[in-house]
């Protein structure tokens, strides 16, 4: 059972007890929530589709003041011109709802249980059928709840006598319900790209893919409650959290772009947030860019195009790049991505009006899905000509007068063949607006599959989820592009005077050279009459951002969304490593932040430079960084990326002119903050060692910089193991041999004295040391038999070798002391007469030397 519908008939159990008037209320509260759930479910199963059905049913119901709303939605999900919009997965349940039931089975008796109590309430009601449909129910349970609750005043006796009959019929409903038999589901997405699952009812294992690796790439589903037929479904008229200990439901009180939720189980009240639905519920006029309704000769081709952008500013070297990649025989499909209102569509109509008077293709097919126009009076909802395959297929043709050769022959068929290889002509298939289908990589693999060439495909799109494309990226105009259409929007809107050369390059500066906000704009300033900074005019337009914008934020992953968040907060250039290392701080999960940061790359929402040392830094243009700090306003971890931000603080900013310094000093300075703060406090360290890991781990220089904070702490441990990653990353010989002498220093402070040895040979192989430093070493090692005397000789020659060959290479320069300590190691190795010839040596030298002569008695017994 629904876990929410268990909590409203335990509610029912335990107030239910205090009389039959009580019980009849109760009862009544748990029909309601029987009947929202199974409206929301019955919604969610209906797909967006081009007049928007879906959107009309939730517009009504967030708005509904009483439970009629809700009765007709059902009427309309599983009767009405909405039902031929149902997923395919949920015929069965429209069918265990529409059809005639049998006598004296469980849908027979609940609805006439139902009918019962009515009839005692209101003699007047009509009967059901003989045979009565499920879905009769929810009328009549309207009905009741109208004649009683609503406009009744339900005596006791009336209650004692129908609450059997109630009873029944509400459980009967409630635990057969086939919408609410089906797996349910609340889900969240953790920042590792899984899900967290809580199960709500039915079989839990079809929600099971959501919580493995398969989740990475799987759609971005926003947290809330889910219904599986046939995918994964939200039910967005039903809401509860990861504790799943209430449930609530729409209750009308719509004002103030909010509507009421009411937990029937609780009596709890809160507010809902009404901006999706908004928008009207009418008929929505068709897309500026939808194309026409035939194929018309156009140059040298036959097209359907829609004519070109009015006043169009030529992009020369973007249209060059596109043109060549089209009319080329090696990319089958070809993708236009970017921002929102970047110029997508106007540049490649610029470019197919160009390509129609060549000769590569004989026939263009233009297809749009957008549903939103930008415009200077801002975004306009507009009805998308086409959102699935079949549509396509079926529009295509219309479009080519095909004459189908017998009922069964499907447009899918005739189309995909037609991708394959046109009996018309080489075709070139434009899909404008490709992130609004209903599912675009669906559609996106049909395309794949069936395309071939001479044929080719053009895809514009706001993000790109898919691969086998060659995709195409349409930034922001050039200065010299964005200058010019400055000029001619000011001449049109009579400003010409206010825009002066500083404003220009302050407009196309801060509007990165986005087309669209550079009109925004210059519309604005035209209603003031005056000029304003830029970053205040496109503060003011929450609908234009929400139009460019909200579509794409909605399809990040949670780390994504965070990242985006987190270099909005705070708009400057800075490392990639140093986002990456600050999305990595506070989670025990395994997390890919670099792919998170490699999607708001894709799409367009950030920016990537590379500095000339090859590193990464990042860049929110102020457009899409005002709409993060919009979107930080409300968002439940705006505690959390307030914190990341002052921890990226500690980074420092990045001018342009910066990034020829690279990344090293951006390590530099934020390693040595760290150390200022962990000399005043050393449990800091630990709080941030892990990130400071992580940015070694990519920067290999920064683990001689923990090193260094680790020997300072005194934690000669931590500091030898950062060295040895660092050597491990084979720097550059300079740094190499700095820090294998760092190791030595190590190793003789903690008494080590075979690693110390290994250590400065390896730094001798790189830098030829002075005798000193491997007299001492020597001297160290000949006194630490502690060490090295359970070793056999062998293993002994191994250590003891390389450092009595350093000396013997400079012993014109030794001393007699010197002299008597390689003479010691050669004696530790077992060679007496080597060791013997060193001690002569050394007395000849220096006759009275304590330690040659000590050696030399001991050799020649005297």
């Amino acid at each position: 059972m629904l876990k929410a519908l268990e909590l409203m008939l335990d509610r029912v159990t335990a107030h239910g007890a205090d009389s039959d008037i009580t019980m009849f209320t109760e009862l009544l509260y748990a029909g309601e929530l029987i009947l929202k759930a199974t409206t929301g479910a019955l919604v969610a199963l209906v797909q967006n589709d081009r007049d928007s059905h879906r959107y009309r049913l939730l517009h009504g119901l967030v708005r509904a003041d009483g439970v009629g709303e809700w009765a007709a939605a059902i009427d309309q999900t599983l009767v009405g011109p909405t039902s031929h919009h149902l997923v395919p997965a949920a015929l069965d349940i429209r069918r265990d709802f529409t059809q005639r039931s049998n006598p004296a089975s469980w849908q027979d008796r609940a609805v006439k249980s139902l009918f019962s109590v009515l009839a005692g309430v209101y003699p007047q009601a009509s009967p059901p059928a003989e045979r009565p449909q499920l879905r009769s129910w929810f009328q009549l349970f309207s009905e009741l709840r109208n004649k009683t609750r609503g406009h009744g005043a339900l005596t006791p006796a009336t209650a004692s006598r129908l609450v059997a009959d109630l009873d029944t019929a509400v459980k009967l409903m409630g635990s057969h319900n086939p919408v609410l038999q089906a797996p349910w589901a609340y889900l969240h997405r953790n920042l590792s790209g899984k899900y967290r699952v809580v199960p709500l009812g039915g079989d839990g294992d079809a929600f099971s893919d959501l919580k493995t690796s398969k989740a990475f790439n799987a759609e971005n589903y926003p947290p809330g409650v889910y219904i599986y037929v046939g995918g994964y479904q939200r039910v967005e008229l039903l809401y509860t959290d990861a504790d799943a200990s209430d449930f609530f439901v729409p209750n009308g009180a719509f004002r103030n772009g909010t509507y009421e939720l009411h937990s029937l189980i609780s009596d709890n009240r809160r507010r809902g947030d009404a901006t999706p639905y908004l928008l009207p519920a009418t008929e929505r006029p068709p897309s500026d860019t939808e194309g026409t309704g035939s194929l018309e000769p156009l140059g040298n081709v036959f097209a359907n195009l829609p004519p070109g952008t009015p006043g169009y500013i030529g992009r020369p070297k973007l249209e060059a790049e596109i043109r060549h990649v089209v009319e080329d025989d090696r990319h089958p499909i070809v993708t236009l991505v970017g921002r929102g209102g970047i110029g997508k569509t106007s540049t490649a109509l610029a470019v197919l009006h160009e390509l129609a008077n060549g000769d590569r293709f004989e026939m263009i097919v233009w297809f749009s899905a957008r549903d939103i126009d930008l415009t200077l009076a801002g975004a306009k909802a507009v009805k998308p000509k086409v959102l699935t395959e079949t549509e396509i297929a079926t529009e295509y043709m219309k479009l080519i007068g095909y004459k189908k050769s017998d009922d069964k022959e499907a447009p899918i068929s005739v189309m995909a063949a037609h991708l394959a290889r046109n009996p018309l002509g080489k075709t070139l298939f434009v899909f404008d607006n490709f992130e609004t289908v209903r599912s675009p990589i669906d559609l996106f693999a049909w395309i794949d599959t069936n395309i071939r060439l001479p044929n080719k495909v053009i895809i514009t799109s706001r993000f790109r989820d898919f691969k086998a494309d060659y995709p195409i990226s349409v930034p922001g105009m050039e200065e010299k592009e964005a200058e010019e259409l400055i000029l001619r929007t000011a001449e049109t809107l009579k400003i010409q005077g206010i825009i002066g050369s500083k404003e220009k390059t302050e407009i196309f500066e801060e509007s990165d050279g986005h087309p669209y906000i550079i009109r925004i704009m210059l519309g604005e300033i035209a209603t003031r009459g005056s000029y304003s900074k830029p970053a205040r005019l496109i503060a003011r337009k929450e609908d234009i951002l929400d139009a460019i914008f909200e579509r794409t934020y909605a399809s990040l992953s949670p780390l994504s969304a965070r990242a985006f968040l987190i270099l909005s907060s705070w708009r400057s250039i800075v490392p990639q490593l140093a986002v990456e290392a600050t999305l990595m701080r506070y989670t025990h999960e395994a997390i890919d932040p670099e792919s998170a940061i490699d999607q708001l790359v894709r799409t367009s929402l950030i920016e990537r430079l590379t500095a000339p040392d090859d590193s990464d830094f990042l860049e929110v243009p102020l457009t899409a960084a005002t709409f993060g700090k919009q979107k930080l306003e409300v968002s439940p971890i705006r505690a959390t990326v307030e914190n990341d931000v002052r921890f990226l603080q500690d980074v420092g900013a990045t001018r342009d002119t910066g990034l020829k310094e690279g990344l090293a000093p951006k390590i530099d300075a934020l390693f040595r903050r760290v150390a200022r703060k962990v000399m005043v406090d050393k449990s800091s360290l630990e709080e941030v060692r892990p990130i400071l890991e992580f940015l070694a781990s990519q920067h290999q220089r920064a683990w001689l910089l923990l090193a260094g904070i680790d020997q300072e702490l005194g934690d000669q441990e931590r500091a030898a193991e950062s060295l040895r990653r660092f050597l491990s990353s084979r720097p550059e010989p300079q740094l190499a041999q700095r820090a294998w002498q760092q190791l030595v220093d190590l190793y003789r402070a903690s008494g080590e004295v075979i690693a110390a040895c290994d250590a400065f040979c390896r730094a001798s192989a790189i830098a030829e040391p002075p005798l000193s430093e491997v007299s001492s070493l020597a001297n160290w090692l000949n006194n630490s038999s502690i060490s090295w005397s359970d070793m056999n000789t062998a293993d002994r020659a191994t250590i003891f070798h390389p450092l009595a060959s350093m000396m013997e290479e400079k012993l014109e320069e030794a001393t007699a002391t010197d002299i008597s300590r390689v003479a010691w190691l050669r004696l530790h190795m077992g060679s007496e007469s080597q060791a013997l010839a060193l001690a002569k040596e050394g007395l000849d030298r220096e006759p009275d030397n304590i330690h040659c002569l000590r050696l030399y008695r001991k050799l020649t017994n005297v």
